[in-house]
């Protein structure tokens, strides 16, 4: 049996185009893309306007195409006699219902009695909010600003938007991205589902993380790869590497996707903080980053920000990157989404870097090396800086 989205919609306004180069490797035949607008009407060019009434047909057209999922669309039902009682069915047997919610100019009294076959939609999705994702265009009027029926329901979506069941996006093709990526997620969540009986409380972990917002969310995680890590020989922020090799090491984690900006602000400075909260004598440290969500390659190069110079390796478990120019290294672990796969992920990365111990380990001392040289240059400044205090005083 396929599984099924519903993609049910609050819309009134068309919404710029976007940029489809993003769309590449990511949609469906994407480089067919600017023909389906063009034929519906739309132009192709910088500042373009699109209708919702598109947007949800290649929502759909998507899913179909890439996942084989089968697809409920209310607007493809509103014409037939099955009436409220068979849509509310669709929203419960749907695995995920997205909601999509658009209009800068918000509703008339007049126009809200044609909302509220979807207001009920999305309350009854609300009673099982992990298969409910809205996704609300970043240039919509404030939920708080909508009277009635339509701002208790909105209102009460928005009170989740710390966590992961909101999102916003800026146009048509962020909006496909978000979706795309909300339809991954939801696939690598359902094989935890599955397998929730073979080991039991792990799956309860994910959800209580999955509903959590972020900030907490990442506490979660933290605490959680602290433990995970002490289990499998991490002592005083060390662990061993191959036969001989005692690495330092850093843990940080990200409480989604790295592709959403919210997300990688919590490991943005990482290795600025390498250098600043570090000893003379400190070795070069390796970094590991769990992600909620997803990493990609292009992703980690540029979470240093020079590109090109980035040594990045693709494994079962992950990523690991190194810069040979700073002696940066990280290791990047995607779809951490309990203990169970944090632990499991960072112990397949340590048997797999075993055969880069080595390089580990001199890149580590070049690193100490630069953070050394970087801080001894620094430190005649601060005294003469605390020298011209004195005479002051």
């Amino acid at each position: 049996m396929k599984p099924q989205a519903m993609i049910s919609s609050v819309t009134k306004d068309r919404i710029p185009l976007g940029s489809l180069n993003k769309l590449k490797s990511i949609w469906f035949e994407s480089d067919k893309f600017a023909q389906r607008p063009t034929s519906a009407g739309f132009k192709i060019e910088s500042g373009s306007m699109i209708s919702f009434d598109f947007v949800r047909q290649e929502i759909k057209r998507h899913l179909v195409g890439k996942y084989a999922w089968d697809v409920y669309l209310f607007e493809d039902h509103a014409g037939e006699k099955s009436g409220e009682r068979d849509t509310l069915d669709a929203v419960k047997d749907s695995q995920l219902v997205i909601g999509i919610f658009g209009s800068s100019t918000g509703w008339q009294v007049g126009d809200h009695d044609p909302l509220s076959p979807t207001l009920r939609e999305w309350r009854t999705a609300l009673s099982t909010p992990l298969k409910f994702r809205l996704f609300w265009w970043k240039d919509s009027i404030d939920a708080g600003k909508l009277s009635g029926e339509v701002g208790d329901v909105l209102r009460k979506i928005v009170d989740y938007a710390s966590g992961k069941m909101y999102n916003k996006f800026s146009d048509a093709v962020d909006l496909f991205i978000r979706i795309d990526q909300a339809v991954q997620e939801y696939m690598h969540l359902a094989v935890f589902r599955y397998v929730k009986y073979a080991v039991p409380g792990e799956d309860e972990e994910s959800e209580d993380w999955l509903l959590s917002a972020y900030r907490a969310r990442h506490s979660k995680m933290q605490a959680a790869f602290e433990r995970q890590s002490q289990a499998l020989g991490m002592t005083e922020s060390a662990i061993q590497i191959g036969s001989g090799h005692q690495q330092a090491i850093a843990l940080h984690s990200t409480p989604d996707s790295f592709s959403i900006p919210e997300s990688r602000t919590f490991a943005a400075y990482v290795f600025d903080d390498e250098a600043s909260a570090r000893r003379l004598k400190d070795m070069g440290r390796l970094h590991f980053v769990a992600v909620f969500g997803n990493v990609t390659e292009t992703q980690i190069r540029r979470h240093l920000g020079n590109f090109e110079a980035a040594e990045v390796f693709k494994a079962e478990w992950g990523y690991f990157r190194m810069e040979p120019s700073t002696g940066i290294q990280a290791v990047y672990l995607p779809h951490c989404t309990n203990s169970l796969m944090m632990q499991a992920r960072m112990s397949e990365a340590l048997e797999w870097l075993t055969l880069k111990a080595e390089k580990i380990a001199e890149l580590a001392v070049y690193r100490q090396q630069l953070l050394h040289l970087s801080q001894s240059r620094a430190a005649p400044d601060v005294k003469k800086a605390a020298r011209s205090t004195t005479r002051r005083a």
